[in-house]
């Protein structure tokens, strides 16, 4: 009965569930269950397909650990950064309604931030913002903290506030390249980028979000699983490899815990990474620029697709770009620390993947891994030189 639900879901899936593809999925589906349960991984959410079908679609592992509340298909993980691919999406769709352009400045749109900003912000552009290429500061890790607390002290009334905070981190000194880069990771460019979506399109980011996933039949949320109902999963860390405490084993971190700056932090990093969805939805939404980037126009324009997969050297519009063994290789990696997912769209042969795990420890990022060289030896034909 372990493996009944998936089986299930091949059949709701339109799935061409011949014995021999059930036999695989359920071989695949063990596989995947026995680097889980080896790595101590509280559950993992996956999908793969190709440009016209679902080719595998499973979730195995419990919710919470210590229970034996087992996940379904159709619970939400949380998947951080694959959000930033999401939010370059829905600009996508924005760019085609010629309500923006991808070299629209944001200057143009707020011209009474100019005065107050440094000179070297004053030129950059909404593909700058989503390809990390606006010379912004980063807010990761703890610094974001300083960062947070400088800007509270300074604005007391305008706690959470986007434009507010947005402001003021264009009066923060712009940081510098390393030799040989061409960009570097910062989430503010997004919550730049979502002021300019929402001054061109005249609707805030959550009824963009919600416009989105009615016209894609999605269900892409803002915030954590558990926000939706407490039946979704927890999330979960090792203390010590965090610097959340000095705990060396594995624990449970709700967005409970998220207290103080941290509420801040989730908040501007919303249109950056602070979704969460089920693996079948996101599967669906990989679908579609799947076909995008194979010249498919779909809900939005293949070339539109193609600006943001290969718009920028390496990273492009929310998607890391490379090629490997030949193929067009887009990837792009997630995590909050009690969450972490990775997606993977391979051009050539025409296959889209999503991992998604409730927990997000080392022993957990190793272990997505495997199943990714899995997956893609399977599915993509791809294998380690």
């Amino acid at each position: 009965m372990k493996y009944l639900l998936l089986a299930l879901a091949c059949i709701n899936s339109s799935i061409n569930c011949y014995s021999d593809d059930l036999t695989e999925n359920r071989r695949m589906i063990h596989d995947i269950d026995s680097i889980r349960t080896k790595l101590h991984i509280p559950a993992v959410s996956f999908g793969v397909a190709n440009c016209d079908s679902t080719l595998l679609l499973g979730s195995v592992g419990v919710r919470k650990i210590n229970t034996t509340d087992s996940v379904t298909i159709n619970d939400k993980f949380h998947i951080a950064s694959l959000g930033k691919g999401l939010t370059s999406f829905i600009a996508g769709k924005l760019v085609d309604e010629g309500k923006i352009a991808w070299n629209t400045r944001f200057f143009d749109l707020f011209p009474e931030m100019k005065e107050t900003s440094r000179q070297e912000y004053h030129n950059i552009e909404l593909k700058d913002l989503l390809s990390h290429r606006a010379l912004l500061q980063p807010l990761n890790g703890w610094d974001a903290q300083k960062t947070i607390d400088r800007y509270n002290e300074l604005n007391r009334n305008n706690r959470f506030s986007a434009y507010h905070f947005s402001k003021f981190v264009l009066t923060l000194e712009p940081v510098k390249y390393d030799t040989g880069r061409f960009y570097l990771y910062s989430s503010l460019g997004y919550l730049l980028a979502s002021l300019m979506l929402e001054k061109a399109s005249g609707s805030t980011y959550d009824q963009l979000l919600k416009k989105t996933n009615k016209d894609i039949g999605t269900d892409f949320q803002i915030g954590w699983p558990r926000d939706s109902n407490d039946f979704q999963p927890s999330g979960h860390l090792i203390p010590a490899e965090s610097g959340w405490g000095q705990g060396t084993v594995l624990e449970v971190l709700d967005g409970d815990k998220f207290t103080d700056w941290g509420q801040d932090f989730l908040c501007y990093n919303i249109p950056s990474g602070h979704h969460s969805v089920s693996a079948g939805d996101f599967l669906k939404y990989l679908q579609l620029n799947l076909n995008g980037i194979n010249g498919r126009d779909n809900y939005i324009k293949s070339s539109t697709y193609d600006f943001i997969f290969n718009g920028a050297k390496e990273y492009a519009m929310g998607w890391g770009n490379d090629i490997v063994n030949g193929n067009h290789y887009y990837s792009h990696s997630g995590s909050a620390g009690n969450f972490n997912a990775r997606a993977i769209i391979i051009k050539e042969p025409k296959i889209a993947m999503i991992i998604m795990a409730n927990a997000g420890n080392n022993e957990t990022i190793g272990g997505l891994l495997q199943i990714i060289k899995l997956l893609e030896k399977k599915f993509a034909r791809i294998t380690d030189n």
